[in-house]
């Protein structure tokens, strides 16, 4: 399903830099911060465009707001990175970005394109690692920065690998705090691998060997399983090493192949199996869990294919008047013998979903927060914050007019015992005075608990986390 973006809307406005850089000691607050609330929500996305082509090209800005005693802080800051100076002081794109790309030369040796020089722009995600914090994006550069001040710290790790790699900008952690991720290799034995980060450094869990890899933004994780979803958006890694085009632009769209469920053990790194379905496309997952009849079942949000992103280039968004995909949750359960059903257990608009990551990840549960809209007829694909309730069936939508809004992240209640007892914090953007603030709603029942005013209009924002107590 697809909306309409009429033109000079307040979408559009979203898609325009911001150049400004505070940090405020106090921001106005309207109604009550919960007092249990305590930490910081370091949100991550593009600021600055100059010459790139697409959404996701934009430089990095960190925003962060801190609650202290019921009052709020707010600082943000681009991150000082290689792509960061070329493109903002030197006005060109001077890496391989996701869509846009400097001039490569045809006649370069294979190997050193496959051994060619990433960008540094992680505008994407925001994790913990260990003691500090790093933005991550879909090239193997981390960078930390300091919780405190935003300050760019330089790289954070080097994960592992010799060739072209993609990893995901959404990696998942056990209980003991260790990082588990996945990359795409790309040379001339192509696989997804799968790593355990520790103290002592990366782990290769599974390596699975592949000929035309699938786009990956993200995977998922059962109590004993690690599932690879392997859309049928693939590209040859000749064709990536070689041509002049950007980087996602040398995959192609084959709906001729299924979506491929290739499921893990979580701890042998020993291939379990291989479940096919339709084909979609697909950004995020949601969770997954294992059933008690050995069946797992798996929850992302599913688009017919990947036009999603070509409207998101930046001429296109500014015309105003092409369609927007949305998302919708659809749900799978992997059955022994490999067999694959497939649903959508509430069918309205969802994207950028969050659980209570502690308490449901990996595990079955019952709701999801994210994005999304009462439906796709009023022309705005993201004007609510969605609950999902996957038992009973009916969402719980926060809307405000014409704003808005962004990626919802669960914070737990301290010593909660229900799955959604704590607050949901989102930016919103209200077009009307053409300025953001931070959302604070109930998780229960997404009544409206306070709105922080941020001095400026925020940019279109991707992802973030909230960091209790001090980061």
């Amino acid at each position: 399903m697809v909306s309409e973006i009429p033109a000079g809307s307040g979408l559009q406005r979203l898609v325009q830099p911001l150049g400004e850089e505070v940090a405020l000691d106090s921001v106005p607050v309207e109604g009550d911060v919960p007092s249990w609330l305590e930490g910081t929500l370091v949100r991550n996305g593009p600021a600055h465009f100059g010459p790139a082509r697409h959404l996701f090209d934009g430089l990095a800005m960190l925003h962060k707001f801190a609650f202290t005693d019921g009052r709020v802080s707010y600082a943000n800051r681009f991150l000082r990175t290689r792509a960061y100076q070329s493109l903002r002081e030197d006005g060109r794109i001077g890496y391989r970005e996701f869509a846009s790309d400097p001039c490569r030369r045809l006649t370069a040796p294979i190997a050193s394109l496959f051994r060619q020089v990433f960008t540094d722009n992680a505008n994407v995600n925001v994790v913990r690692i260990g003691a500090q914090l790093a933005a991550l994006t879909e090239t193997p550069l981390p960078i930390a920065f300091d919780p405190d001040t935003l300050e760019t710290l330089g790289v954070a790790y080097d994960p592992p690998g010799r060739w072209v790699r993609s990893p995901t900008a959404h990696p998942h952690f056990d209980s003991a705090g260790a990082m588990i991720t996945m990359q795409v290799h790309f040379g001339p034995r192509s696989s997804y691998r799968v790593y355990r980060q520790t103290a002592n450094g990366f782990h290769l869990l599974a390596k699975v060997p592949v000929r035309e890899p699938a786009y990956m933004h993200s995977f998922t994780l059962t109590e004993r399983h690690v599932i690879l979803t392997e859309i049928p958006f693939t590209v040859r890694p000749l064709d990536l090493a070689a041509a002049r085009r950007p980087f996602i632009e040398n995959y192609r769209w084959r709906p001729d192949r299924p979506t491929r469920f290739i499921v893990l053990d979580r701890h042998t790194g020993r291939e379990r199996g291989r479940w096919d379905a339709e084909p979609v496309f697909c950004f995020h997952h949601v969770n997954a869990y294992d059933e008690p009849d050995g069946a797992i079942t798996i929850d992302l949000c599913a688009y017919p294919d990947p036009a999603l992103i070509d409207t998101l280039y930046l001429h296109t968004l500014a015309a105003g008047r092409t369609p927007i995909p949305t998302g919708r949750l659809r749900r799978y359960r992997l059955e022994p013998g490999g067999r694959t059903t497939e649903r959508s257990p509430v069918d309205v608009p969802f994207e950028w979903p969050r659980t209570n990551y502690a308490v449901a990840n990996a595990r079955p549960y019952r709701y999801a927060y994210g994005a999304g809209a009462k439906d796709a007829s009023n022309g705005e694909p993201i004007t609510t914050i969605t609950k999902l309730d996957l038992h009973e069936g009916e969402p719980t939508h926060w809307a405000d007019g014409s704003s808005f809004t962004g990626e919802p992240v669960f914070v737990p209640r301290p010593g909660a015992d229900a799955e959604d007892d704590g607050a949901v914090l989102a930016i919103v953007f209200d077009p009307a005075r053409d300025g953001s603030f931070l959302l604070i709603l109930d998780a229960c029942d997404l009544s409206e608990l306070a709105r922080v005013q941020a001095p400026h209009r925020m940019p279109f924002g991707f992802h973030g986390d909230y960091f209790p107590g001090t980061p």
